[in-house]
């Protein structure tokens, strides 16, 4: 582990987060073409002063968005990928300026979204996607402000949606997130540290886990009920 890592004290979630975001960042900056070389994952991890765990992270969560692809062997590393036509679907919300677009707008499509994603990770959820929630349920419970809550919650809905094999589902969902939470930085300390968050979240994830879609339905109408209340 980096000694920037060890030292840090900002969950490995939040690090990976921000290696994905920098390197989205310098694609979108520099207008990199697809096929473009990156680097490697220990050149990355070098730069960014990162653990291997935090680069590996990042580097799964770019993938999944299509952003980069993994070439394996000789001549291989990290490339700009060719956003496929889903993709960039998902990624034309965040195109749209704030006149085109309200962020009401945004979380009413997007809470229309969230019972397809949460059935998608009750049926398609690994032992490793459940692990990942449960981290991140951990730094949702231990979140010292509200900028910390809400940013533990935005990571929890983004994983959540990653379990999804259905990629317009997951593009469109995580474009929506992406817009939203780009938009959204604080909510009252009230609201997210006194109230009953961390307890809806904790039930739906162990719905996940459960692996049934009856009792899943049932969290998300919850959540759906709690999102509701904090409008």
């Amino acid at each position: 582990m980096s000694s920037d890592d060890q030292t840090s004290g900002v969950p490995w979630t939040s690090r990976s987060d921000a290696v994905a975001k920098r390197i989205e960042d310098r694609i979108s900056e520099q207008n990199l073409p697809a096929g473009h070389h990156l680097g490697t994952k220990e050149s990355l991890r070098q730069e960014f002063n990162v653990a291997v765990a935090t680069v590996n992270e990042a580097v799964r969560l770019l993938s999944s968005r299509g952003t980069i692809e993994v070439r394996p062997g000789i001549g291989g590393g990290l490339f700009v990928a060719r956003p496929t036509l889903v993709v960039r679907l998902g990624r034309k919300m965040l195109e749209l300026s704030g006149e085109s677009v309200s962020v009401a707008d945004s979380l009413d499509i997007r809470d229309g979204l969230e019972p397809l994603v949460i059935r998608d990770a009750t049926k398609h959820r690994t032992e490793s996607d459940i692990a990942d929630l449960r981290k991140i349920l951990e730094q949702m419970s231990a979140a010292g402000d509200a900028a910390q809550y809400l940013k533990a919650n935005w990571q929890l809905h983004r994983r959540m949606a990653e379990i999804s094999p259905n990629l317009i589902l997951r593009n469109l969902y995580l474009g929506l997130l992406d817009f939203v939470s780009s938009r959204v930085s604080a909510v009252t300390t009230e609201t997210a540290l006194n109230g009953d968050g961390v307890e809806v979240h904790r039930d739906l994830v162990d719905a996940i886990e459960s692996g049934s879609r009856k009792r899943a339905e049932t969290m998300a109408a919850r959540h759906a009920r709690l999102t509701a209340s904090r409008r």
